[in-house]
């Protein structure tokens, strides 16, 4: 199977032929390209400036949507002993009871939308082999949408449960302060707010909207026939990074991830210790001119 995909691959790129960009005169061909690969999807417009070096302009977007699920969970004790005390003085049977703790279902997603600018460097006039540099831009209508979030919502039981059990404490305290379900993290407290009904949380692993990017592939941005093909492996490089929670910076991005299951707590850990997005991308290149 592994040598059947080899053939494939090689094959793929020999019929987008052998040459790089040897034959095309600078500012006077370009070509529109379409790709997919672990950014999402993509397209850009590539033009040469001399055999060696062709610019690219484009734009990549990923579809909206959950890589996967956590538990975010919080803290009752203090709740359900306030409901205690609560029936206690006042005999109120509390219709909506906490357990032992609350947890908020949460989904972790991606959100990668930018403009790029890249330069694809060919080393050798007859090759196909080339080196990718350039920027990731981040456009202003999209710089409140974090690059990595986690968010949910609490149960319908437990936020009714934290409703009622602030009305009854007004009734017979009207100086109670208000009770809240939050997230601990460390010596810091982190209050769920309410949204449709229910309390809702939000995570967000944030950074600069100026991101870098280093990679090389195989293939032509100016094909010698209409189409060509070229697979790409790379990364973007991200600096500035910080951790929000509630809209609050969290200090320890360590402690924050010891409260979530295993496969999102590894990619909070990385994307914290590691400012590297990795990326393989698969493009197919129209030539227009």
């Amino acid at each position: 199977m592994r040598k059947l995909l080899l053939t494939a691959l090689l094959t793929m790129f020999a019929a987008t032929g052998i040459h790089g960009q040897d034959n095309m005169e600078a500012f006077r061909h370009f070509s529109v390209g379409a790709e997919a690969g672990l950014h999402g999807f993509g397209v850009e417009l590539a033009m040469p400036v001399q055999k060696h070096l062709v610019l690219k302009a484009g734009y990549n977007w990923a579809p909206a949507g959950n890589l996967l699920r956590t538990d975010l969970v919080l803290d009752t004790e203090e709740l359900r002993e306030a409901q205690e005390q609560c029936t206690t003085l006042t005999a109120h049977e509390f219709e909506h009871k906490f357990g032992d703790e609350a947890i908020i279902d949460a989904g972790v997603g991606l959100n990668l939308s930018n403009f790029k600018a890249m330069i694809n460097w060919y080393p050798f006039a007859l090759g196909r082999f080339y080196v990718s540099g350039g920027v990731y831009y981040t456009p202003s209508s999209k710089r409140d949408t974090p690059f990595l979030s986690v968010s949910g919502k609490t149960t319908e039981n437990d936020w009714a449960a934290l409703k009622e059990l602030n009305q009854v404490e007004k009734q017979y305290n009207p100086t109670a302060p208000e009770r809240e379900l939050a997230l601990n993290i460390g010596d810091e407290s982190y209050p769920v707010i309410e949204k449709d009904g229910c309390g809702f949380m939000q995570a967000d692993f944030r950074m600069d909207p100026l991101k870098y990017y280093l990679g090389m592939g195989l293939g032509r941005c100016i094909p010698n026939g209409r189409i060509g093909m070229q697979l790409e492996a790379g990364a973007m490089i991200y600096h500035n990074s910080a951790l929000y929670c509630q809209d609050k910076e969290v200090n320890s991005i360590t402690e924050a991830a010891e409260g979530l299951d295993n496969d999102a707590k590894e990619i909070l850990e990385y994307v914290d210790k590691y400012p590297i997005y990795p990326q393989i991308t698969l493009r197919l290149s129209f030539r227009a001119l």
